[in-house]
């Protein structure tokens, strides 16, 4: 049959909003992270900082130009969805009319759907080389860090592991969008998680060093819902504050920057699944223009168009096409409510 199953391209296209919605909220917060200034600045804060900026640069890049990666990809469902509506309407009978459709309309078509997602696959490689690029760098000037304080390793160890959880849990208590979700038009609830991370210099006494912000996405329920009844978050919260209290300032600053690491790592492997995912759409199309080309080839060797198992089922095929059509053009429009926003500090163990 000429077209995928609806489950498998619709699956696939769910797969790819999903890490799309994820990079989209990690290059914010790549973009809207920042490192303060230390009463006794280190010389190792200066490259962080510089190198967080870089980051941000990376982040705000893939942003800008998103709209031209990703759009084109789901146009070319809604226009092979209409060529094929065409080919389909067309009432052909003899072998030469279908061969004509087949090569003009679709054959043609698929092959732009090809070569438009090939380079929007190839703009993410770049994305992602960018972000890969910038890993180093950041791990070279936090390690320097860590490498002046090692007679504070074992606290900021501690320190970072219970930051780690903290981002680990923010990311448990979301939800994955499905293919059945944007299908049904449930509403997608994106929430502001801004996370605090500030310098203690004594029991309720701190000032702002490391800001960062981030989105969190539910389906039909709010995520501040969610983290204020999560009695793991408070907990881990309280633990970063009591370990905090028994570190050096620098020792703090030390311990937070693991957290703009972690980002850059949630990043560098969102971009790889979805780079993963562009070469199985292009598979996608490049399975159907197989079919088509064989389809072709059976007529040109003789083959009934009107027992032709390919030709026979084009109305079956044709339903399948506007489906995935439909539900490509569903995910732009995928409702968006802004759910109250969240704010994580230590220093005020209980999510607000």
């Amino acid at each position: 049959m000429l077209s995928p199953s609806i489950n498998v391209a619709n699956s696939l296209l769910a797969q790819a909003f999903n890490e799309i919605l994820r990079l989209d909220s990690y290059s914010i917060s790549a973009s809207g992270t920042t490192i303060g200034v230390l009463v006794k600045d280190p010389d190792w804060l200066a490259p962080v900082r510089n190198r967080v900026g870089m980051l941000g640069q990376a982040g705000a890049k893939w942003i800008e130009d998103k709209p031209s990666v990703w759009g084109p990809v789901l146009t070319q469902f809604s226009n092979y969805g209409s060529a094929f509506a065409g080919v389909a309407d067309a009432k052909a009978t003899t072998s030469d009319q279908w061969i004509k459709l087949l090569k003009e309309v679709l054959l043609s078509q698929l092959n732009k759907s090809i070569d438009t997602t090939n380079i929007a696959a190839t703009a993410l490689q770049g994305h992602y080389q960018a972000f890969k690029n910038i890993q180093p760098l950041l791990e070279s000037s936090i390690n320097a860090g860590w490498a002046e304080l090692q007679d504070e390793e074992q606290q900021m160890v501690k320190i970072a592991a219970q930051l780690t959880r903290l981002e680990d849990l923010v990311g448990s208590l979301q939800d994955s969008i499905t293919a059945g979700d944007i299908s049904t038009g449930q509403s997608v609830v994106t929430t502001t998680v801004k996370t605090l991370y500030n310098v203690a210099t004594g029991v309720g006494e701190s000032f702002s060093f490391l800001g960062m912000a981030a989105a969190a996405f539910t389906v039909g329920k709010f995520y501040y819902d969610i983290i204020t009844k999560t009695a793991a978050v408070g907990e881990t919260l309280q633990q970063i504050a009591k370990l905090q209290i028994e570190a050096s300032e620098e020792a703090q600053a030390a311990a937070g920057t693991k957290l703009v690491l972690r980002l850059l790592y949630n990043l560098e492997l969102t971009f790889g699944r979805i780079v993963d995912v562009m070469p199985q759409i292009v598979t996608m199309w490049s399975t159907e223009r197989d079919k088509v080309q064989q389809a072709i080839q059976a007529l040109q060797a003789g083959a009934d168009p009107a027992t032709y198992f390919d030709i026979f089922t084009i109305p079956i095929a044709n339903a399948n096409w506007q489906a995935i059509s439909k539900f490509a053009i569903a995910i732009p429009a995928t409702k968006t409510t802004v759910g109250p926003p969240v704010t994580l500090d230590p220093q005020h163990p209980i999510a607000t």
